[in-house]
């Protein structure tokens, strides 16, 4: 994990060309101290970050972002108002060996994040 305690996996599951969690987001995390003060949201680029580390779970395979396609932030992520998150992620192989995902943040009805990009498989840490 690339920022330590920000949030804990609550249930993972990997049905075929998906990757699903349900995640706790840490209200208290030093993140928040800076973005933003008195009133804290989930950054953007945290939110790309929790998307990888899922997708490098369920591949069990080290990933790089490689291309974003698209992201469209729908919503503001609170970890007082959502503490609680659904991350869905639709993943193809493509002939490069590269995985196109679609991924989803959103909890109940509220959709928060959308991405569509490109990873690919990495032995550097």
């Amino acid at each position: 994990m690339l920022i330590p305690g920000f949030y804990t996996i609550i249930d993972f599951e990997t049905p075929e060309n998906q990757v699903r969690a349900n995640i706790e987001l840490n209200p208290d995390h030093e993140v928040y101290k800076g973005h933003f003060p008195g009133q804290p949201i989930v950054p953007g680029v945290i939110q790309l970050q929790i998307i990888k580390e899922l997708l490098e779970k369920g591949l069990e395979k080290k990933l790089l972002l490689s291309k974003i396609i698209s992201a469209k932030y729908y919503s503001m992520i609170t970890p007082d108002g959502y503490p609680v998150l659904e991350i869905s992620v639709q993943l193809k192989r493509v002939e490069t060996g590269e995985y196109k995902i679609t991924a989803q943040i959103s909890r109940d009805i509220a959709v928060f994040t959308k991405v569509r990009a490109i990873f690919k498989v990495t032995n550097q840490f």
